[in-house]
């Protein structure tokens, strides 16, 4: 089961301080890449684990390399404590949480209905489309945040449903909008313990596997855990993306900074499903790459009097066009998203 393409409408909607914020985003970004930057040199992959050393290009003061073993996008220092727990648990993981809370019930109901919704419900349709009876089977979210994905699957009708995550002030959001304790908090250390023990049938990680230290300990986990069948991901792609963020470092970076220090690619994931027994049972391919070269451009024409008048122009002549450019760069396989559902092959 193949999928390309999502509408950029209700993105642009929810990221306009993408647009209007850009300054101000950008210095954040700045400073999380300087912290990033004190952490220890990264000697290995964060995909496949073989040997990184030769740097492909540099990025707001970091090193880039790419895996000659799997091809995967690995920043050049460590995920370190130091760098995790500033990032996604200090003050409650405010600072980080800020990205992704909404600030009343209604916009979180918008949020959870154009972003989330749609995850949910190509979920339930793969799960389908393999035979399965989704509304019979359990699921646990990990990195569950403010408790969107949890409240997208609810939406569907699906009963049997937990969600965990580190920052207490997502989980407490999550919690106060589901009107109950649909999110439980844990420590940062707990991640891959917790995913050998949880019982659940489908287990998701919906961009959370790029945030973590130690990715690989986590499939392990979850491969050697007998009540997991499937593993439900979306990640961030090595796409055209980088490149634009490469050629506009003055404008604020969506994709490849922060807690995004490395990215998959088609074949570190074909690695990965190797590596750790899982076989591709549903994909959904689509992208910000149109959207990030609109704003890119749209940010550079509106920061000078000379060029201002061209930023309307450029709305009007490429904004319509977004939507249709993405999903050929999707058709290749070049989005900076990808959603698959994963089998674990299990014998005996």
């Amino acid at each position: 089961m193949q999928k390309y393409g999502k509408p950029s409408a209700p993105l642009l909607s929810h990221k306009s301080h993408f647009f209007d914020e850009n300054a101000a985003l950008l210095q954040r970004q700045i400073g999380l890449a300087a912290l990033y930057a004190e952490q220890p040199r990264r000697l290995r992959c964060k995909a496949c684990d073989g040997p990184v050393s030769e740097v492909s290009f540099s990025k707001l003061g970091i090193d880039y390399l790419v895996c000659p073993r799997c091809g995967h996008l690995n920043g050049a220092f460590e995920d370190s404590d130091a760098f995790c727990s500033e990032l996604y648990v200090e003050a409650g993981g405010a600072a980080y949480a800020r990205d992704y809370s909404s600030a009343d019930r209604e916009a979180y109901r918008r949020r959870t209905e154009d972003i989330y919704l749609p995850k949910a419900r190509f979920l339930v349709d793969a799960l389908a489309a393999k035979g399965e009876d989704p509304n019979a089977l359990s699921y646990a979210d990990f990195g569950a945040g403010s408790g969107y994905f949890v409240s997208a699957l609810r939406a569907t009708g699906l009963t049997d449903i937990r969600g965990f995550e580190v920052s207490e002030t997502q989980a407490s959001l999550a919690n106060e909008m589901a009107g109950e304790a649909v999110v439980r908090t844990h420590a940062l250390g707990d991640t891959v313990s917790l995913a050998g023990e949880v019982d659940a049938k489908v287990v998701s990680l919906i961009g959370v596997l790029e945030h973590l230290q130690q990715p690989r300990e986590l499939l392990a986990a979850l491969k050697d855990n007998e009540a997991v069948s499937y593993l439900y991901i979306s990640v961030p792609l090595f796409s055209p993306s980088v490149f634009i963020e490469a050629a506009f470092q003055d404008v604020m970076q969506r994709h490849l900074s922060g807690g995004h220090t490395h990215l998959y690619s088609e074949s570190s994931l074909d690695w990965t499903c190797r590596e750790f027994g899982m076989n591709r049972v549903a994909e959904w391919w689509f992208g910000g790459d149109v959207m990030d070269l609109y704003r890119s451009i749209l940010v550079r024409l509106s920061a000078s009097d000379k060029t201002a008048g061209a930023a309307e122009l450029w709305t009007g002549m490429m904004k319509p066009a977004i939507d249709a450019m993405q999903e050929a760069l999707d058709r290749r396989h070049l989005s900076s998203e990808v959603h698959m559902l994963l089998q674990f092959e299990r014998h005996g």
